[in-house]
């Protein structure tokens, strides 16, 4: 069964009178997110059900929902032209402050709002169930194909969707470090310019040409000899799953310079184990 995939003109094209029956999740927040609702719905909800996104959360959307799900619960994905905000007034969607959360999904399709699924990052790998659906299945299928490339390599992610990036200091310690042992190195880039503000390719590294996160992982997967480092941002959600090499940086919870702290506490790592490349 297919997902029927919507492109809406205006936030006027949205039809509140459809939330009451079909069952629908906004998926606004960040790409990480927006992939861990997915695992999530797809895992565990006991009814078919719709997403309303942005565009720069929907190439992921469908990444997952056409590539790694066999029999979708989702039946349709309409897109909204706002990168920001939220598409009808906040008041009228049903979230985390309001008590709802994943341990309300077997209710769930009984609230007739829109609703926003969501925990910390931390959380969500302990309430997928992606083997009974099928979906690790076919991340490791996908994993697994024929790896033609044995070139020491790394991809670099030094951004994150709030825009907060390390210092090119810290960035270019590492390069030095890596191109001492006979690395390759790419940095991940992307065509949301209006989301990622800040990226840059540095001395000593290639930027990725294929921008879509299809192009990512398909060069992620044909890499046998591949180390993926990083700010801890959304395209972990879905690494995490590949057999890769993967270093992650976490945020300073209580740094000043945060945009938003609130983010840096829910990605927050309770410990941290030193890795050697």
């Amino acid at each position: 069964m297919t997902v029927e995939y919507r492109q809406l003109k205006t936030c006027a094209d949205i039809d509140p009178s459809d939330f009451e029956d079909g069952n629908w999740y906004l998926l606004a927040w960040g790409m990480g997110d927006a992939i861990n609702a997915v695992l999530f719905l797809e895992s565990h909800s006991p009814v078919p059900y719709r997403i309303l996104c942005p565009p720069r959360n929907f190439s992921a959307i469908k990444f997952i929902l056409d590539k790694f799900v066999p029999h979708p619960k989702c039946k349709q994905v309409d897109i909204y032209p706002l990168q920001e905000g939220y598409p009808i007034p906040e008041n009228d969607v049903i979230m985390s402050k309001h008590g709802f959360g994943p341990q309300q999904i077997d209710s769930a399709h009984n609230i007739g709002k829109l609703k926003v699924v969501h925990t910390a990052t931390r959380t969500w790998h302990q309430i997928h169930d992606l083997e009974s659906c099928g979906i690790l299945d076919k991340i490791n299928e996908y994993d697994n194909r024929n790896k033609t490339i044995a070139t020491k390599t790394c991809i670099l992610f030094p951004e994150r969707g709030d825009n907060y990036q390390f210092e090119d200091y810290f960035w270019e310690n590492i390069i030095d470090k890596l191109k001492e042992k006979g690395y390759r190195i790419f940095v991940n880039m992307t065509n949301k310019f209006d989301v990622y503000k800040k990226e840059k390719v540095f001395e000593g590294t290639e930027e990725l040409q294929d921008r879509e996160i299809e192009d990512l992982f398909n060069f992620v997967t044909n890499h046998s000899n591949l180390v993926t480092i990083g700010q801890r941002s959304g395209i972990f959600d879905f690494l995490k799953y590949f057999s890769c090499r993967k270093i992650i940086f976490y945020l300073e919870k209580e740094d000043p310079s945060v945009p938003d702290p609130s983010r840096a506490l829910y990605d927050w790592c309770q410990w941290v184990i030193p890795l050697l490349i």
